[in-house]
């Protein structure tokens, strides 16, 4: 009895080492396919822009013209060169054509930089900067390039002791101040806008708009440039076409520099009767 007890002890222990050879084995002899799925787990998502339609070149990306689309793709692969950092590619220009159904190049868009504005500045036009007052920051907000602003002059009238009016500007009173219209419906074609590390760099540091203008309209400024003050103004018309023969600065009365004939912001004073008083 006690053989036999001994005999199927050691046919345990045998069983068990042979089952213990074959774990080990087994463990260490990969599955087929698991290298495979490991190499493909490897993958990094990305954010694309897939054209609606197609566009051509120099085209402003309308929010109707693309959809952003999130995929994954290997770190090796091709598509990578597509991926779109930058989500907000409304009012961005197209360097060269896309057909429908394809990706947006990154390296094909172009916003604010010297490339944009080559791109849509009319020949024998000229770029004009405009250096903005904290008071016209409002217009960072407000523009967006390829709208358009209207330009005016601040002034006033100051009574010589000859007789003869003079043109000052700006006004010396609130209710003195005219606006002349100089310039209407102008593209704007950039925004540079100043951070807050430039700024602390240099006092004198702006924000600048730059404003497409016909070569005499910068001599028009650069006379009042230092005596005068220009101010701006977002127009909701669309920008003119500075090709256009019917598109001149001032007509009418307003032609007539520098004198407007335009009303005056406030009301003239009225003379107060007289009252005599008899005792």
């Amino acid at each position: 009895m006690k053989k036999s007890a001994l005999i199927i002890y050691m046919l345990m222990i045998l069983t068990g080492s042979i089952g213990i050879l074959f774990y080990m084995k087994s463990a260490r002899t990969p599955t087929p396919g698991t290298s495979e799925m490991r190499g493909n787990s490897l993958t990094e998502t990305i954010v694309v822009a897939v054209a609606q339609r197609d566009l051509s070149a120099n085209n402003v990306l309308k929010k109707e013209d693309f959809q952003l689309k999130n995929i994954s793709v290997s770190p090796e692969s091709t598509d990578m060169q597509f991926n779109i950092k930058e989500n907000d590619l409304i009012h961005w220009a197209l360097k060269s054509a896309v057909a429908k159904g394809t990706y947006l190049q990154p390296t094909a868009l172009v916003e604010g930089s010297d490339d944009y504005i080559a791109m849509f500045i009319m020949p024998g036009n000229v770029l004009y900067p405009f250096e903005l007052d904290v008071s016209d920051n409002y217009l960072l907000t407000n523009l967006k390039p390829g709208a358009s602003v209207d330009i005016y002059l601040s002034y006033g009238l100051r009574q010589d002791d000859n007789g003869s009016e003079d043109i000052i500007s700006p006004a010396k009173s609130i209710r003195d101040t005219r606006l002349k219209p100089l310039m209407i419906n102008r593209r704007v074609l950039a925004i540079r806008r100043v951070n807050q590390d430039e700024k602390e760099k240099s006092q004198e540091s702006r924000s600048q708009l730059l404003v497409e203008l016909r070569d005499a309209e910068i001599k028009l400024l650069k006379r009042l440039e230092g005596n005068a003050r220009i101010l701006l103004f977002p127009t909701a018309r669309n920008p003119i076409d500075l090709r256009s023969r019917g598109s001149e600065t001032l007509s009418g009365k307003e032609a007539i520099w520098p004198v407007s004939s335009a009303p005056p912001l406030f009301d003239e004073p009225r003379s107060r009767p007289t009252h005599e008083w008899r005792g």
